[in-house]
């Protein structure tokens, strides 16, 4: 067991364990309640089967570097972190934050204030420790740097040291989601001593954190390699390396996790899904959704020449599209019909009126926009099998209604490119979605942000929907933040027609049956417990 845990009493390891948005109330809980002497347990249980390397196949790379300063949330940033990232907080099943490398917080909204106090005995790969100074100059360094600074910390003014192992962040004004956003990659521990010796170039390739693994190399577009952190601080790690090999062909991915050339698969199309679910593979389904897909228009329209800045034209799309048979079709029912940006019923408002599937009136909108016999435009995407029949499907459902789409399908860089600013026509996004709503929304929809966000350049942000999502942010109780997205929601799509909410999903991976206690599809897409994974021979 780790220091801090052999040498505690009940009393000085009583932890916030279900950290709701706002409530933070102080509950006393074992670590059993936590799950952490569950991970031990599994230890315990599962030394006869120590070692071996557990096989990943991926469809892609990562979007920058392994340098978590530099990560945007993308669901790989967090496929490859599982090794050697560990966040201050982490999502639990119940769509809750669970403390992590920090063992506690305290929220003050009147003094704007959040406490955090940090887990003892917590230990880099490079052997250094993490304690209130190291989690300073993390938050201090994303606060500089970090791709979501702005959109998810950009509240915190300062973080003050108040003990060795108590850090206290002090707010410009309150923001509900900061746990939230601690429990993503902005909550990601790394080696302030790794850094500071070998600077930031050497970093981006050779990450250390305080995860059970470390990497051991990298071979960019074809593979990572991750061997055991012999000295991790939550006890033995039970596999000997971890290896990740991307496929780019999906055929092939799945041809090699039913040769047992690999143990899971991620990234997989649907159909391959299905074969291999049929054919005695696992496929967890998460319980908690945790994607969203959305098209999304050139409302902007900042030529003035695209009729996607027409209120009507896009009202007459939303009616266009047959969202029914892209569920169908496309995700093979691995989907619900999404009514709203957002996953789970929490932040549902059933107020929304919406827009049925109805060619008629999708025609008769266009009319009096003036375009009785419809218009050319395109439909951009990220490249993956599930998109392009999605394109499709859109594609013809627009033909029905005189519209003629061009589908462009991209990659790497020019798809990154798209996403913030994709110029005339339509962009189908597929976005991952955290726990908390609010946040995920004030990162994507408001004015005043940058960086890699969605449609910077190309998507209209009307000032009520900022002011709404402002509202969902800084409320102090989690009533007002859903009445606030749920405003901000209906506007959105009642009011302005600025996105068509097209599904909801979840992460699918496919595991051979030896793989155990791996947490990989049990829980959220961010996580899992590689720490006591292994493999039954």
């Amino acid at each position: 067991m780790p220091q801090s845990q052999s040498k505690k009493t009940g009393n000085e390891i009583a932890m916030k364990t279900a950290i709701k948005r706002r409530n933070f109330i102080k509950t006393g809980a074992s670590l059993a309640a936590f799950g952490l002497l569950g991970d031990f347990a599994n230890h315990a249980m599962a030394k006869s089967v120590e070692g071996g390397i557990l096989k990943i196949g991926t469809s892609n790379e990562l979007n920058y570097n392994m340098l978590c300063f530099a990560m945007t949330g993308g669901p790989y940033d967090y496929v490859y972190s599982w090794p050697i990232y560990e966040s201050l907080f982490k999502p639990n099943a119940n769509g809750t934050i669970d403390p992590w490398l920090a063992e506690s917080v305290e929220s003050d909204a009147k003094a704007l204030t959040y406490t955090l106090h940090i887990r003892r005995g917590v230990t880099f790969s490079d052997g250094s420790v993490l304690n209130a100074a190291v989690v300073k100059w993390n938050l201090d360094h994303y606060l500089k740097v970090g791709a979501k600074r702005v959109a998810l910390l950009g509240s915190i003014t300062s973080v003050d040291v108040v003990d060795e192992y108590t850090v206290r962040l002090v707010l410009s004004k309150w923001s509900s989601f900061i746990p939230a956003a601690l429990s993503r990659e902005c909550g990601y521990m790394f080696s302030q001593q790794h850094y500071e010796k070998y600077g930031d170039d050497y970093c981006q390739q050779n990450p250390v954190g305080t995860g059970p693994f470390v990497l051991k190399e990298w071979v960019r577009d074809v593979s990572k390699s991750f061997v055991r952190n012999e000295h991790y601080w939550g006890g033995k790690v039970l596999l000997e390396a971890v290896q990740y090999t991307i496929y780019n062909d999906s055929l092939v991915g799945q041809a090699a996790l039913m040769s047992d050339e690999i143990d899971v698969m991620i990234g997989l199309g649907l159909n391959g899904v299905k074969t291999l679910a049929a054919n005695g593979f696992d496929a967890p389904i998460e319980p908690l959704q945790d994607h969203a897909s959305l098209l999304v228009f050139n409302s902007l329209n900042t030529s003035n020449d695209d009729p996607m800045g027409n209120l009507l034209v896009r009202q007459a799309i939303s009616h266009a599209i047959n969202r029914k048979s892209i569920i169908e079709a496309a995700f093979l029912g691995y989907a619900d019909i999404a009514s709203q940006f957002g996953i789970g019923s929490h932040f549902v408002n059933k107020d929304i009126v919406g827009y049925d599937y109805n060619v008629a009136k999708a025609k008769e909108l266009l009319a009096k926009a003036g375009f009785p016999q419809g218009f050319s435009t395109k439909i951009q995407a990220a490249a993956s099998d599930t998109n392009k029949i999605v394109l499709q499907i859109m594609q013809a459902d627009l033909a029905k209604v005189g519209i003629q789409a061009k589908i462009e399908l991209l990659t790497g860089a020019a798809s990154n490119k798209a996403e913030t600013g994709w110029g005339s026509g339509m962009w189908y996004h597929t976005s991952s979605v955290y726990v908390d709503v609010a946040m995920q929304m004030s990162s994507m929809f408001p004015k005043g942000l940058s960086g890699g966000v969605l449609g910077l350049t190309t998507m209209l942000r009307p000032d009520d929907v900022s002011d709404a999502l402002a509202r969902a942010v800084s409320s102090t109780s989690d009533a007002e933040s859903v009445k606030a997205v749920g405003e901000a929601n209906k506007m959105m799509i009642d009011t302005y027609a600025l996105y068509v909410p097209i599904a909801q999903y979840s992460t699918i991976y496919v595991l051979s049956k030896r793989v155990k206690g791996s947490g990989i599809g049990a829980t959220f897409f961010s996580v899992a417990s590689l720490s006591t994974a292994y493999l039954d021979t």
